[in-house]
């Protein structure tokens, strides 16, 4: 069956990193929005604010994959309700089922060391600072999601807590 698990969180929360490694441990596919914008913001289409233009391409994606019956994996802030309903009907629109995951760091010192020091992988990425990390709106969650608190603990430990949290349907 068809799966689509959506990762949300702030930046610097361990979003990316645990998307990442949950879709290699399962093989699913891993649609990454920065990934996606930075392509964009790099072939010089569209001149300016990208606005809603790279997860709009993420959803196709999804949908495409989804409807070939693959598990995908979203890994983007998603910090407004809008853009939740956008993927929560991607996956509908594909039959496919939907889970939500929500990364945390509840420990603000760490949480800021991590902005402060992290380097992009994302070629042309320009990564947010701590303000603009904490001054972000984020919309308070309307729908069932599990919370990872990646705060103090291993990557290996909060991929596992991921991993429990999906069940066997993680798998494809």
């Amino acid at each position: 069956m068809a799966r689509l698990i959506v990762f949300a969180g702030l930046p610097g929360t361990g979003k990316s990193t645990l998307a990442r490694e949950v879709a290699r441990r399962t093989g699913a596919l891993w649609l990454r929005v920065d990934s996606i914008e930075a392509a964009i913001r790099a072939s010089g289409v569209v001149p300016g604010a990208l606005r809603d233009a790279g997860y709009r391409v993420a959803y196709a994606m999804a949908g495409d994959n989804l409807r070939l019956g693959r598990v995908v994996i979203a890994d983007c802030v998603n910090d407004w309700k809008l853009v939740r309903d956008a993927w929560q009907a991607a996956g509908e629109r594909a039959s496919a089922e939907v889970r939500w995951i929500e990364i945390v760091c509840s420990d603000l010192v760490e949480h800021r060391r991590r902005v402060e020091t992290r380097v992009s992988e994302v070629p042309g990425l320009v990564l947010p600072d701590w303000h603009a990390v904490i001054g972000r709106e984020y919309h308070a969650w309307d729908r069932e999601h599990v919370v990872i608190d990646t705060a103090g603990r291993r990557i290996e430990d909060c991929v596992a807590a991921v991993m429990t949290a999906l069940g066997d349907g993680a798998a494809q």
